[in-house]
């Protein structure tokens, strides 16, 4: 494979590094590029340099890429200020696909949208064209009653029933319960405003996702959710983002996984291997059911470093 580092962009502003395919290699064109950036304020390596290592596991099998710095992180230089945070991540996007096809030749792209870069990945596939698919990766979760009950299942299985744990567990039971007249009362009453702008920020968030989904899936953009297995309280099975949203989102073109064995950072060796392997899968266009599934209800133990590092993704 090779490398280039090289600034890129108006002034020269942002830095990336190219991974692209040996010269030699005998090999189609690409289908797409990937292009990686920044989980919250990591470097463009990624948590654990888990972008270099996809990026060269991408070149091994034809699949060029860049791995870059939005302005104002990492190396890239701070912004002008004129557009805010979110269309400036857009805006970086375009120009990060616009030097890779000009280095590596290719029209179609991938964004990973690694926790924080979930968002700017969804908007700025829903503004470019070029853009055919968009990996969401620990981003975007929405409570079930699937959701909540096996997660209680996993809390009541880890106290090994102990009398203690059970009494605990039952008072908060208690006040959930205590709780519920009041929480259905305010979504009836959520239910009955006549307009948008009167739900809550969780109301809002859910139909807008069914709609933009919808409009990617209808131009043909391929949309993985994937999930990690580290936090069962947010999510803990793959198909929990279609349950939460509701016969509105589109059957086709949409795609889950729940890596169940592997923290938020992807901190161990194994961690790492299952990470690239379902990226790869769903870039490469293979089956996501080769992806690990959500069999164990186990997550996966967190050391304090990996926590660490998932505050900043």
């Amino acid at each position: 494979m090779r490398e280039i580092s090289l600034a890129f962009g108006p002034g020269q502003a942002l830095v990336g590094t190219l991974t692209l395919p040996a010269a030699d290699q005998a090999a189609p064109a690409a289908p797409l590029g990937l292009v990686m950036f920044n989980s919250g304020v990591v470097h463009r390596i990624g948590p654990h340099r888990i972008n270099v290592k996809l990026a060269r596991q991408l070149a091994l099998r034809g699949i060029p890429s860049i791995r870059f710095d939005l302005h104002g992180m990492g190396d890239s230089l701070r912004a002008d200020g004129v557009l805010p945070y979110e269309r400036q991540a857009v805006a970086d996007l375009g120009l990060a696909m616009d030097t890779l096809q000009d280095c590596a030749g290719v029209a179609r792209f991938a964004l990973l949208g690694f926790c924080s870069g979930a968002v700017p990945s969804y908007l700025a596939a829903q503004a470019d064209p070029r853009v055919g698919t968009v990996i969401l990766y620990d981003a975007f979760a929405f409570p079930t009653p699937r959701s909540r009950a096996r997660f209680l299942w996993l809390r009541l299985s880890g106290h090994g029933f102990d009398p203690q744990a059970l009494r605990r567990d039952v008072r908060r039971l208690g006040r959930g319960l205590a709780r519920l007249p009041r929480r259905l009362f305010e979504r009836l009453r959520r239910r009955g405003n006549e307009t948008f702008k009167q739900a809550g920020p969780s109301e809002q968030k859910q139909p807008m996702m069914v709609r933009g989904l919808g409009e990617l899936t209808r131009r043909g953009v391929k949309v993985v959710v994937l999930h990690a297995g580290d936090d069962f309280g947010v999510a803990n099975y793959a198909e929990q983002f279609r349950d939460a949203m509701g016969d509105a989102l589109p059957r086709e073109g949409l795609h889950y996984g729940f890596l169940a064995s592997i923290d938020h950072v992807a901190t161990s060796t194994p961690a790492q291997k299952v990470f690239l392997d379902a990226i790869c899968a769903a870039l490469l266009g293979d089956h996501l059911d080769c992806m690990p599934a959500d069999a164990s209800p186990t997550p996966a133990p967190t050391s304090p470093a990996a926590h660490s590092t998932a505050q900043a993704g």
